[in-house]
């Protein structure tokens, strides 16, 4: 892409918007000195003054932005009790909470879970009671949060007409389709939460999501279907592109400016301004203008995935499809393909590092999804439009739809069970770098001026630098892989916290703790779940919950997003923490089982025992402390045995002393804290492994010398998160193996099972 005066000065505003929406370094003085450099520059480099005006006008743009934080509800709800009054935007769904409008003296939309079964109707004015759980983990740490409903009664006065209109347009989806109402509510009405899991699932494994909410793709087609209207009413080519461009304006202006379909409302006006004008842009400054024109209407955008995917997907179609025609010739079907790995390439980059996946399954499953699509949204969008008009008309519509949508259902399902039709991976810059090389290495290939033997060339070099790096990858796999295990211990590498995943011999899977969420990091999201789908995991037995600590418990939300679980079992110690409370709330709303652990309680899955050495409720400092209350667990299997501390002390472990015995494998109690871990404990416990679980350069100083010299006296081998990664732990029948990062260790294990409990 060229640097033209588009792509500068939005490059320059962009540059500006978000450090200024970070609020890195003063405003004042940023813009000063952006105004003394450009004047500095004006008469020598037009384009680094027009940069540096655009980046100022950037950060007034964010200043502005922050102006009005104040008076969104969303900010102004302090956490705990709290009463509202407004109107549901969308209907209940699976995926809860969804937009609320409040109405009073603070503004914006809300997020609200409402009680299970028991919801309002959309459109319909109500009072709400409920739990405000403030969040600040957001882009730019923008305050937000979520309202966990416990009732609410209809109240008078008025509703917002628009609010209106979309509680009559959903009772109409849902008469026309039935339970297929979700989906075409995601399709035509931007409706969040309201796809069922599995749904949702299939779509992204299949690398068709983008089909199933609104975005360019969406806006595209109902100018297209307009514009065609039009020109068969009789309207010359410029009213047609007019009336089209006006539809789709007012359109994504009722649905409340989502990125995706902004820039897309913005790329059809300025096209057809062009058309108007009888000028051909370079492609590259329309893509400048349109993503411009999406920070212009909402200056967060530029911190919203969805906004990122939708120009990088366009970009990377539109630079390999006009390449394909340079190089292979202006062949349907090699643009369409060549767009199709454009789009995927370019975006990957973005889902692998905020995501965690890669489907590369749409490459192909497109050519068939799209034109499907093509056929259901405008036949869904034309029943609801005419069922006010003719309900025989509206159900025939309805029904060419249902079938389209039958059959893209089905595609996705069947896409999302290609073999590695889709790459899962952990969240992050390093799961992004590979694909961003990825990227480098086609549009090498695809150079402005290499034609196909060119292109050839280049790309046999390198698909065999790629079988040698796969050679050599998976040689280094070979060797550093253990003997095949029937018990398999990981010691997720999650930060200052606790993350441990224990797999039975026959594919069974209970996770204990899901690491910390905080600071806009969610080691659920980004560690924990791409762990277990990688891993192949797609239900667990059960969650574990050592106790109610956010460094413990925050990512348990993300990851039952994921990875469903039966039971959801804790120490049940009431905590009025608004945290907890809502990680209670979503594990129900996810269907788990709940109960409370308690000494003396047992959990069996497939030959694998799990005995619970504490809480106990009879002991006198019960309730005294969070930590001292942990869920202690005992693992048994053959003569292997391990036990998970949590974060209890060396009070707690006074309390369970004589009730162990011997084990092979110690999870050190609260990150190997001086108060954790006594020498009498040790004594007892005679590890020959110790993990501790811990976060790099932490603040706590953990894990504290005194804990770390008490373990080597005891003659335990120290294993440590922060230094040796996540830690993998295999046992067989006669071993346990031990490995971390550029470290293996092996053990044998007692020649028969301790005694003990």
């Amino acid at each position: 892409m060229r640097a033209t005066p588009a792509v500068v000065l939005a490059l320059g505003y962009g540059a500006g918007l978000a450090t200024g929406l970070l609020r890195l370094g003063d405003p004042v003085s940023a813009l000063l000195l952006l105004g003394v450099l450009a004047a500095a520059t004006r008469a020598n480099s037009p384009m680094v003054c027009l940069a540096l005006l655009a980046a100022g006008a950037g950060r007034v743009a964010a200043w502005s932005a922050w102006q009005v934080e104040p008076g969104r509800c969303a900010a102004g709800l302090r956490a705990g009790p709290v009463r509202v009054s407004g109107v549901p935007r969308d209907p209940a769904g699976e995926l809860a909470p969804v937009r609320f409008q409040v109405i009073g003296d603070c503004g914006g939309d809300i997020l609200v879970r409402w009680p299970s079964g028991a919801a309002p109707s959309v459109g319909t004015r109500v009072q709400v009671e409920g739990r405000w759980i403030p969040r600040l983990d957001g882009p730019a740490h923008r305050p937000g949060g979520a309202l966990i409903a416990r009732s609410f009664v209809a109240e008078p006065g008025p509703v917002p007409r628009t609010t209106a209109w979309r509680g009559r347009l959903f009772a109409t989806t849902a008469e026309l389709y039935g339970t297929r109402a979700p989906l075409v509510d995601a399709l035509l009405f931007d409706r969040r939460g309201a796809v069922d899991r599995t749904v949702r699932t299939a779509y992204a494994e299949a690398g068709l999501v983008h089909l199933l909410s609104i975005s360019g793709f969406h806006v595209g087609l109902i100018v297209a279907w307009i514009f065609l209207a039009a020109r068969g009413a009789g309207l010359g080519r410029s009213r047609a592109w007019i009336v089209a461009t006006l539809a789709a304006l007012a359109y994504v202006a009722w649905l409340g400016w989502p990125p995706p379909a902004t820039r897309a409302a913005a790329l059809a006006l300025v096209t057809c301004l062009a058309r108007l004008r009888q000028r051909a842009p370079a492609w590259g400054s329309l893509l400048a203008v349109t993503g411009l024109g999406v920070l212009v209407v909402d200056p967060w955008a530029i911190f919203e995935i969805g906004a990122w995917l939708s120009v990088g997907s366009l970009w990377g179609a539109t630079h390999f499809a006009r390449w394909s025609d340079a190089a292979l010739g202006p062949r349907a079907l090699w643009r369409d393909l060549a767009g199709s790995v454009g789009a995927t390439v370019a975006t990957a980059p973005v889902t692998a590092g905020a995501l965690g996946t890669v489907a590369l399954a749409g490459i192909g499953l497109n050519f068939v999804g799209i034109p499907l699509a093509a056929l259901a949204v405008p036949g869904a969008l034309a029943s609801v439009l005419v069922a006010p008009l003719s309900s025989v008309l509206a159900r025939a519509f309805a029904a060419g739809a249902g079938m389209a949508l039958e059959l893209l259902d089905r595609l996705a399902h069947w896409g999302a069970r290609i073999p590695f039709g889709h790459l899962t991976t952990a969240t992050g810059a390093a799961s992004a770098i590979p694909w961003v090389l990825v990227l480098i290495a086609l549009l090498w290939v695809t150079g402005r001026r290499n034609r196909r033997g060119v292109a050839m060339t280049r790309a046999s070099v390198l698909a065999a630098a790629a079988l040698w790096i796969a050679l050599v990858a998976r040689a280094g796999a070979a060797w550093s892989n253990g003997p095949t295990s029937d018990l398999r211990l990981d010691f997720l590498d999650v930060g200052q916290g606790d993350a441990t995943v224990i797999r039975t011999p026959h594919g069974h899977a209970i996770l204990v703790d899901a690491g910390p969420r905080f600071g806009g990091r969610d080691a659920g999201r980004s560690v924990v779940a791409p762990f277990l789908v990688r891993g192949g995991i797609d239900r667990l037995d059960a969650v574990i919950l050592s106790h109610a600590h956010l460094d413990h418990f925050g990512g348990i939300p993300a990851v039952l997003d994921r990875v469903p679980s039966a039971l959801l079992l804790e120490p049940g110690e009431v905590v009025p923490d608004p945290a907890y409370l809502g990680m209670l709330d979503a594990a129900a709303e996810d269907g788990a089982g709940w109960a409370s652990l308690r000494v003396g309680d047992t959990l069996r899955v497939d030959g694998v025992e799990f005995v619970v050495l504490h809480p106990d409720t009879a002991w006198a400092e019960w309730g005294l402390d969070l930590n001292e209350d942990s869920a202690v667990l005992l693992v048994r299997w053959g003569r292997f045995r391990a036990l998970l501390s949590g974060d209890a002390g060396i009070a707690a472990e006074d309390r369970m002393r004589g009730h162990a015995g011997h084990v092979d494998l110690l999870k050190v109690g609260h990150h190997g804290s001086r108060g954790a871990s006594g020498a009498a404990w040790l004594k007892e416990l005679a590890p020959e492994v110790a993990v501790v679980s811990v976060g790099a350069g932490n603040r706590y100083g953990h894990p504290t010398p005194e804990a770390l010299q008490r373990l080597r006296n005891a003659g335990a081998s120290v294993w440590r998160t922060d230094r040796d990664g996540a830690v993998a732990v295999a046992v067989d029948s006669v071993m346990m193996e031990v490995r971390g990062a550029g470290r293996r260790e092996r053990y044998p294990l007692p020649a028969a099972a301790p005694e003990g409990p």
